[in-house]
């Protein structure tokens, strides 16, 4: 059996209706609401491009990640957010430090992230956000990876220093540093004439300064004497990896200060008999014994030993040439 249904129209039925499609229309622009959002964000930025795709760098060294994008709207605030991914945890990159440091070019479009001393925990999938109030967009990310360093590449200067007694010597020590530094040391060792390892700290004539932020140590030795005579090593190390490493040495070399020549003179004068004044030495500088010269031909020449003059073996003597 069919059931028939008749609508039978009324002024009241006529009022409803309308009711119910304003309320359709209103539900409908509610629904669509998130849509024309998104188009009008779509609208405003897109296009964002983010450089390089991938980075390796060593540890303690500097990478910078840069990002671009386009907006059809100039008037519209946007604002950008850098985030890292690393062991499925993604976590807001902080901003302002002294290690990492984000800038913004409004003009250009241009963004970037640069982290100074990278730390093996710097690696990760980086991504920048552009967007506005209504939404971001984000960038197709940069990998990056950070190697820990094996080598701590130290150089020590100088090769090798003499001086006199009495006098400062410095020494320096440079190396790679890394971020985590509360490991880190840095020691000196002098190996004496004996070739004896010995460690050297902070005292009176020793003075050892450290700079870990820049990888630099450095060592004066104070009014030096024949016991500081040796072979100084810089050593540097990470005791939480067991990574160490010695720069090549510095051989320093003490020396007797130089006796004055009046000195060495008068020593000398005690220690020596000086011959008589009146012994005189003459010479025939033109004899041969084959040749016969008549008295007129023959030169003589005076030679007075003076002890004032005479300087370690060598005899210094004043010639005086006379003629007969």
């Amino acid at each position: 059996m069919a059931l028939a249904t008749e609508v039978v129209e009324s002024p009241s039925l006529e009022i409803f209706k309308s009711r119910l499609d304003k309320h359709v229309l209103w539900m409908v622009w509610i629904i669509l609401s998130p849509a024309m959002r998104a188009a009008e964000n779509t609208a405003a930025v897109f296009g964002v491009n983010q450089t390089p795709p991938f980075i390796r760098a060593m540890e303690g060294s500097e990478f910078t990640i840069e990002c671009t994008f386009n907006t059809s709207n100039n008037s519209i605030k946007w604002f950008v957010e850098w985030n890292k991914t690393r062991n499925h945890v993604t976590e807001k990159v902080s901003n302002g430090t002294d290690r990492i440091v984000s800038s913004e070019v409004k003009e250009k479009r241009s963004l970037s992230l640069t982290v100074k001393k990278a730390d093996v925990t710097d690696s990760g999938t980086y991504v920048c956000g552009v967007g506005s109030k209504h939404g971001t967009l984000p960038g197709n990310g940069t990998q990056v990876t950070i190697d820990e360093i094996t080598d701590l590449m130290v150089n020590q200067t100088p090769t090798s220093v003499s001086d006199f007694k009495g006098s400062e010597l410095t020494m320096k020590c440079t190396f790679k540093t890394v971020n985590n530094h509360c490991t880190m040391y840095v020691r000196w060792y002098n190996y004496g004439t004996e070739g004896l390892k010995k460690e050297l700290v902070n005292d009176s004539d020793v003075i050892t300064t450290l700079h870990l932020d820049n990888g630099f140590a450095s060592l004066t030795l104070k009014n030096v004497n024949s016991s500081n005579t040796g072979i100084y090593v810089c050593e540097v190390g990470i005791t939480a990896r067991n990574l160490s490493g010695n720069g090549t040495g510095t051989q320093v070399t003490i020396k007797k200060p130089l006796q004055s020549r009046s000195e060495a003179e008068m020593n000398q004068m005690e220690t020596s008999s000086p011959p008589p004044a009146d012994e005189v030495t003459y010479v025939d500088l033109n004899s041969h014994k084959r040749d016969a010269k008549a008295e007129e031909e023959v030169v003589y020449t005076e030679v007075k030993i003076r002890p004032k003059q005479r300087d370690d073996n060598d005899i210094y003597a004043k010639v005086n040439p006379l003629h007969r």
